[in-house]
């Protein structure tokens, strides 16, 4: 199946459109219209919706391309058959071209002998059609199709002439495109290029004979600026939009839809070019000149309008924009019923809605649209039935559900939206082949799955997820370049696989993948400025290789990561205020820092940097209420106080802490069940609070929390198989509980912990190889089997233990 891909044909081709569906929503009866198109990207376009539309109506188009002259000629006796008769629309298109020495002109003698035959019998196709006619021809054909059926050419409904045009996407929502949705395109297909080429030719040669004809240089100068944004020329189409807007507000009479139409191509080239600001304002003006008059095109300028905003990071002007938007679309389902265009706006604004309420942590308001949109996509599927758009926009509302569910820490929920999600998207790909889309689309999906699985400790199936996006991934690259998208993308992907091998232990792995994320992130970076979302972006791929440096046991390459990532996310709270998104960022660069000073011995920076972040998740809370989210970011920044206030012999405090964050985790394993996360969490949390209260002499204590830790543990075991995690999670319980053990003097049941904690680090080394943890770890335990035996009287094996345990750290030192 050819696939399909829709153009941008740019504000000029979407007025066009708007007058095409008035006629087509309007019309009763036979109507003619023409269509002077110079590419079969711009006319598709508005042969696709046309037949949506005309679907959404139960009727019908007929569409003709025929394949040669002798074919064109013969046509008019196929508009005389039932099939025409009974159509909604009959679409004649042949947009060939003669060859360019002007020999022979066979196409143009075709054409201009089928209208003069329709010209003849024009009052017969009057009787027979029941619906419209529309001829899409080349647009030199224009003036002699004119002449050669003057009679047919009066009875006309409409002529569109459409502006050049390159390839890009349809619209959706701006929130999910991010801030490398601009049409700067690099990496396009050579016959995307070819045609941009094509356009530029073109837009000189009909510059040149429009000297003195406003509206036909203004038309002339925005279809180069789509074509030089196609070309990542970005300045020179920001140049020739400003000479466009100056030919638009020249002349009192120009009509106001063209100075809208001049000024939004403005903000859009200003925006390519990274002007977000001088973007906005043209934006704002586009939509106050425009007024109440023309309600589809306000609903793209405030998209536009939305994802300028969400791009500088001002979640508040985003939200407006995005509401009005919404408002709008309700409005207009109202107007029109359910239209499949009206049914598809509505759920496109009710997701921008819904993304910009999750980033602001309003989950609950995120819900109710996101849900709502999935009701109106599959609404929109069973009408239309499983075309390409149909489905995708059905997929893209499951992805935005399971966002929310999996904030909300609803996991079942978010994996069954995302998985009927990953299916549909597999089934774009087999019907559509690897168009850049389908497969970006698919990468999303297995991001998505392999995310929840990850979370829900199906480490097996997060890792293929995880792997087969990333193959797409470097698959797009390859066939894209370098665009910002596609360098976005893959470092996406790599990261997905770092956090998967991180988990599985093979921690060369992981560092290998966020390695090479990062040094994509500071390529975007340095091509994109610091937006908002390079800073972000890079802020997190260094919080990912300083959590491996520190497995590794590299702390000072940690520090240096964390350190860097801290001043970004510091930069990133001054430049968007006190965003939940910044907020958190801030609280989680802090925690971090904290972590890697208190391992370092500088306990006063670690201190400092803990008590911050508590501060910034007590603030979320209260701004966000008790979500899982801001529930277990205050439980790890409490937990972070206690570590601190116990090395610092502050064991009052460290229990507060300590005790504070069990009641949290407690409250969350209520919320959500036993996950893995939640169960992990919980035992961490009971380690601690163990932990100190043994420090502070309270063993029936220590050991009550001790024990059901160790019980958590072994239920993770047992739900996950012998990951690495699980086993040394598992191995650390056991060695509190010999702990606790042994100073209830209870030596046997001491010597049992320590021993199977011995056994399950050894398993541990064999399966991961020697690393800084895996040492330390097995020399840990060997530390407390040489006590056990001491004191059970077992002096040749502690000897034993105690050789190994030196051996292993001076491996290790040397």
């Amino acid at each position: 199946m050819k696939p399909v891909t829709e153009a941008n044909i740019g504000p000029g081709g979407e007025a066009e459109w708007l007058r095409l569906r008035r006629q087509l929503e309007l019309a009763d009866g036979f109507w003619l219209g023409f269509i002077f198109s110079p590419s079969p990207l711009s006319s598709g376009v508005l042969r696709r919706r046309t037949e949506r539309l005309l679907r959404g109506q139960t009727r019908r188009l007929e569409s003709v391309h025929p394949e040669s002259p002798s074919a064109l000629k013969g046509l008019l006796s196929t508009l005389f058959t039932p099939e025409a008769a009974n159509a909604g629309c009959a679409w004649v298109e042949a947009l060939f071209l003669d060859p360019g020495d002007g020999t022979e002109r066979p196409w143009r003698e075709a054409w201009l002998e089928l209208v003069s035959r329709m010209n003849e019998r024009r009052d017969a196709l009057r009787r027979h059609l029941r619906g419209g006619l529309v001829l899409v021809a080349p647009p030199e054909m224009k003036l002699s199709m004119r002449e050669a059926a003057s009679d047919l050419w009066s009875i006309r409904a409409l002529v569109i002439e459409l502006p050049l045009v390159a390839e890009s996407s349809p619209r959706e929502s701006p929130m999910k495109a991010g801030a490398f949705s601009d049409r700067s395109g690099r990496g396009k297909g050579p016959e995307a290029e070819n045609l941009t080429e094509f356009a530029l030719a073109e837009s000189e040669r009909l510059l040149a004979k429009a000297i003195g004809e406003d509206p036909r240089q203004i038309g002339v100068l925005l279809g180069r600026v789509d074509a030089l944004l196609s070309s990542g020329r970005t300045g020179e189409a920001v140049e020739a939009a400003r000479r466009a807007r100056e030919l638009a507000f020249k002349d009192p009479q120009q009509t106001p839809l063209l100075r809208v139409m001049v000024l939004h191509e403005l903000a859009l080239a200003e925006k390519a070019h990274g002007d977000p600001a001088a973007a906005e304002e043209h934006l704002e003006q586009a939509i106050k000149v425009l007024g109440n008059h023309d309600d589809q095109y306000r609903l793209l300028l405030l998209d536009e309008l939305a994802s300028i905003a969400l791009w500088r990071g001002d979640l508040v002007s985003a939200l407006a924009a995005s509401e009005e938007s919404l408002a709008l679309s309700r409005q207009l389902r109202a107007a029109l019923g359910d239209t499949p265009e009206a049914l598809r706006d509505l759920s496109v604004s009710l997701n921008n809605v819904g993304d910009v309420q999750q980033r602001l942590g309003n989950l609950p308001a995120a819900s109710a649209a996101s849900e709502e949109s999935l009701a109106l996509a599959r609404q929109l599927r069973a009408a239309l039935g499983d075309t390409p758009e149909a489905l995708r926009d059905l997929s893209v509302s499951l992805n935005n559900v399971g966002d929310v569910q999996r904030r909300l820490g609803n996991l079942p929920a978010a994996s069954a939206a995302y998985e009927e999600s990953l299916s549909l998207r597999r089934q774009l790909r087999a019907a559509l082949g690897d168009t850049p889309e389908a497969l970006r689309d698919l990468s999303i999906s297995l991001d998505n799955v392999g995310d929840v699985q990850q979370r829900l400790g199906n480490l097996p199936a997060a890792s293929a997820a995880s792997e087969e996006s990333l193959a797409l991934s470097r698959q797009l690259r390859a066939a894209l370049g370098d665009t910002p998208e596609a360098l976005r993308d893959l470092s996406v992907s790599l990261n997905k696989v770092g956090d998967v091998q991180r988990r599985l232990g093979n921690l060369p792995a992981a560092s290998a993948a966020y390695e090479e994320s990062l040094s994509l992130r500071r390529q975007l970076r340095a091509a994109l400025g610091d937006t908002p979302e390079a800073l972000r972006d890079l802020s997190v791929s260094l919080n990912k290789v300083g959590d491996v440096q520190r497995r590794l046991g590299n702390l000072p390459a940690a520090s240096a990561a964390y350190e860097e990532s801290l001043a970004l996310a510091r930069q990133l709270r001054a430049a968007l205020g006190d965003t939940p998104e910044a907020l958190r960022d801030l609280s989680v660069s802090l925690n971090n820092v904290g972590d890697v000073q208190q391992r370092l011995g500088n306990l006063p920076a670690a201190s400092a940097a803990s008590e911050e972040s508590l501060a910034l998740a007590r603030q979320l809370r209260a701004a966000l209420g008790d979500t899982p989210e801001a529930l277990r970011d205050l439980s790890v920044s409490l937990n972070n106080v206690g570590d601190v206030q116990r090395r610092l012999g502050n064991l009052p405090a460290a229990s507060a802490a300590y005790e504070e964050s069990l009641s949290l985790r407690r409250q969350l394993r209520a919320a959500l069940g036993d996950t893995p996360e939640a169960l992990r969490d919980l035992s961490i949390s009971l380690d601690n609070v163990g932990d100190v209260q043994q420090r502070l002499g309270n063993l029936p204590a220590a050991s009550a929390a001790s024990e059901e830790s160790l019980s958590l543990r072994r239920q993770l075991r047992a739900a996950l198989g012998d990951t690495p995690e699980a086993l040394r999670d598992l191995s650390v319980s056991l060695n509190k509980v010999g702990d606790v053990q042994r100073r209830l003097g209870n030596l046997p049941a001491a010597s049992a912990a320590y021993e199977e904690s011995l056994a399950l680090d050894r398993q541990l080394q064999e399966l991961m190889g020697d690393s800084s943890q895996t040492i330390e770890d097995l020399a840990v335990s060997l530390d407390g089997v040489t006590s056990i035996r001491e004191a059970l009287g077992d002096g040749e094996g502690a000897a034993l233990a105690r050789r190994e345990a030196r051996a292993l750290r001076s491996r290790w030192d040397e």
